[in-house]
């Protein structure tokens, strides 16, 4: 008989108080959500993150190669029989990071 009215002790509390009942239920559902949703979350992030490597290794190129230019640059016009050539002069404000100059 102990057990009986155990149980109809708990069943009362329940009905009296509906509201706290639905409202722990609901809390309960919710923390699972949570837990579950940060999970799938996870799984698409790093799903998310494989993904953009291997488009970035599909698309990436190789850089072309770089050339680099003299300092003095000469140019050769020829108008009739007339040859000209200029030349760039070097000076200390086409060069300012050379020290010293």
């Amino acid at each position: 008989m102990a057990f009986r009215d155990v149980v109809r002790g708990v069943t009362d509390v329940i009905l009296n108080n509906k509201l706290i009942t639905f409202l722990s239920v609901a809390l309960f559902a919710f923390i699972i959500t949570t837990i579950v949703l940060a999970e799938a979350n996870n799984s698409n992030a790093d799903a998310l993150a494989g993904c953009e490597h291997k488009l970035w290794i599909a698309t990436s190129t190789v850089a072309p190669a770089t050339t680099t230019l003299a300092s003095e640059t000469t140019t050769a016009v020829t108008e009739a029989s007339t040859t000209t050539t200029v030349v760039a002069p070097t000076t200390e404000e086409s060069n300012p990071d050379v020290p010293g100059r």
